[in-house]
Formats: structure tokens, sequence, C-alpha cells
């Protein structure tokens, strides 16, 4: 396949802004060449953006007509599946916005469709191409916190009141709640840095009456990783008097890390930096009293037991830029032109939703929920 991958746009809601810088700074890696909207004004003001001329209303049509070699599918998530298999089935190569797709069976029909056209999934988690998530990976695998034996994932935002009235993304049937919609991207980031889920037990509730057909706004979940560490999953979208939380703790048994997670998703660099505590950047200073003389100085307070956290540089660890969106966008070009698989190929996102359909399980039946039975 020729230089650079040619993609049409389905979908121009907000989400689709973010993959615009991609197309325009690396055109010679990746060009919009085409761009699809139900509503042709909203079509045509984003091809306008994005200095695109060929223009659709109907995305099968934009499959049998348009030059393009892939598409990148920015629509509701219930529409996930049946644009990705119609793709597949016209030999186009698929990025597709998380979640993935409604339920399991959806996910596993979008992998069997693209397997069988022999054409590239990729689902858009963008956090997996983030260098912050990259400096934590390495530092992770090279050992430096132990084990790691318990992470904490949260979300804490007002969504219902950020989301205009009737909105799809407060309706259940259109995969709209906090689960698909915000909680899916901690969750699948901490699988991804520490391994898959074993067993969720989880709580999910709907608070605010603008949430309809069963869509959440709250969640609460315990987790049990294949490795034998623990999680906690706490994502609310009913919290307006609540400081914006969205992020992630590690623990392991030589150190640990976290986000300070004040920065919104849309900066596209990632929830915040991280801040770690390990042995290795410990300093006479910094390093924790139970690891000193107890007799060496006195202790003056809890800085003083808990150690201090220092900022993790994230370098760079091999991405182009130090925005999700247009690295996600990158690899995926990458991933079509070269036939690689992708960081987050329909096959290594399957368990993360399986994460999020397994709380909901979960919630349903007052049981625990094995991901395998999924």
């Amino acid at each position: 396949m020729s230089k650079p991958l040619k993609v049409g746009l389905i979908g121009t809601g907000g989400i689709s802004r973010q993959h615009l810088p991609a197309y325009a700074e690396f055109s010679d890696e990746v060009k919009l060449t085409a761009v699809c909207d139900i509503f042709e004004e909203a079509a045509q003001e984003r091809a306008k953006q994005a200095n695109v001329s060929d223009i659709y209303v109907d995305y099968k049509k934009m499959l049998s007509e348009a030059d393009i070699d892939a598409v990148d599918i920015c629509t509701n998530h219930d529409t996930h599946a049946e644009m990705t298999i119609a793709a597949a089935e016209a030999g186009k190569h698929i990025l597709v916005e998380k979640p993935m797709g409604n339920d399991v069976q959806e996910c596993r029909d979008m992998i069997s469709a693209t397997d069988k056209a022999g054409v590239t999934l990729m689902i858009a988690n963008l956090l997996r191409f983030s260098p912050a998530a990259k400096a934590v990976k390495q530092l992770l695998d090279d050992g430096e916190l132990g084990t790691i034996r318990a992470a904490r994932i949260e979300t804490v935002l007002h969504g219902v009141g950020i989301l205009r009235e009737g909105h799809w993304m407060l309706d259940g049937k259109a995969g709209g709640g906090v689960g698909m919609t915000n909680t899916i991207h901690e969750t699948d980031l901490v699988r991804y840095l520490i391994g898959d889920v074993k067993t969720v037990t989880g709580v999910v509730k709907s608070v605010s009456p603008r949430m309809k057909n069963g869509g959440e706004d709250m969640i609460c979940a315990t987790l049990e990783f294949e490795n034998g560490a623990v999680g906690t999953v706490l994502c609310l979208w009913c919290a307006p008097r609540s400081p914006v939380g969205q992020g992630y703790t590690l623990f392991g048994d030589e150190g640990s890390l976290y986000t300070l997670s004040q920065r919104p998703i849309y900066q596209g660099d990632h929830f915040g930096p991280v801040v770690v505590s390990s042995p290795k950047r410990d300093t006479p200073e910094t390093v924790p009293v139970n690891r000193r003389d107890p007799d060496a100085r006195e202790v003056k307070g809890m800085e003083d037991i808990m150690g201090h956290f220092v900022p993790l540089d994230p370098g760079n660890h091999g991405m182009p830029t130090n925005n999700c969106f247009t690295n996600e966008i990158l690899h995926f070009a990458e991933c079509c032109q070269e036939g690689k698989e992708p960081i987050s190929s329909g096959n290594a996102i399957l368990g993360s939703m399986k994460l999020i359909f397994a709380i909901f399980e979960s919630a349903r039946t007052g049981k625990a929920v094995e991901l395998a039975s999924l």
C-alpha cells in the first residue's frame, strides 16, 4: 500500500475534532480524503476545516465510492459494530473510537469480520498512546515498584451537568453512561499496564433523572486481577461539587505511583502528570522513614512517614508527539501500511470491554462475574 494512507471520516461530532491535527500535520503518512455525516451541514463544516472536498451523508456510499483505504469511525457507540463490519466487507481498514461495541458479541463480530476480510481493526483507546503511559509501562516492566498488589481507578465529574438534555451519551440504549464513555479509559489503561482482570463485583446506579434507558451515572466495583492484584473502581457523573478527577493509582511492594488528575482528556496528552515513589528515586531527603535508621532524625509528620513522590519524566518513549490522538492515528497508519498488529487491536481491547460488561452483569445479578465466562 502506497503512502499516505487515505482515510474517510465517519461522524463529525466533538471527538472527531481531536483527530484532525494528525491528518493536517502528518499528511505524508495519513491523509483525510473524505468526510461523512448524516447531517450534511455538519459534514460540510468538518470537511472545510480539514480541507476535504469529498462529502457524504451515507457511509455505505462513501465506502463504495470514495478514494479511501481506511475509515475513522467517530459515531455513537451503538453504531460501531455495524459500521465496522460494513467497512471490513468493503475491504477498508478500520480505526473506531472507543468503546469497541455495545456488548461482547458485537465485539467478537467486529473481530471476526475484520479477520475474515484481512483488514486492520484498531480501537482508539488513546491513553495507550500517551508518553506518560509508556513511561509507566517501562517502569513496571523494569520492576521498579516490585510486585503490583493493588490499583485504584477513578473518574469523578459532573457528566450529567456537562452534557445537554437528551444527549445520546445519557441514553443506555445508545451505549451511553459513565462506564462506556469514561470508565473504559482508565480500566483499559490499568489493564494494559498490569494485566488482565479475572473477577469483578460491581454496583451500578442511575441517580439523575436525565439518565435514560438504564444509562448509569454511578459505578463502584472491586476487581481481582489474574496476577493476584486487587483493584477498586469509582466512577461518578453525579458529583457536581466534587473536584474533577480522572486517573489511577498503582501500589507495589517496593513503591507506588499515581496521576495528578486535574487535566481534561481533550488536551490530548494524558489525564495528568505521573508522580512516583520508589527506592530507585530516593534521596536522603525523600526516603520514607520506615527505610531509615529510626534514630537518624526526628519524624516530623505524615510527610516523613509517607516519603516524597517525585515527577516521572515521560520523555517520549518513541512516540512521535505528546498528543495521544495524533499518536494513535499515526500508529494506525503504520499498522495498515506494514501489516502489523495494533497495540489496541480488537483482540487486545476485548478484555477491556469484558471488564466493563462484567461490572454491568455483576450489578444485574448481585454476584461476582468471572471474565472467562463472558
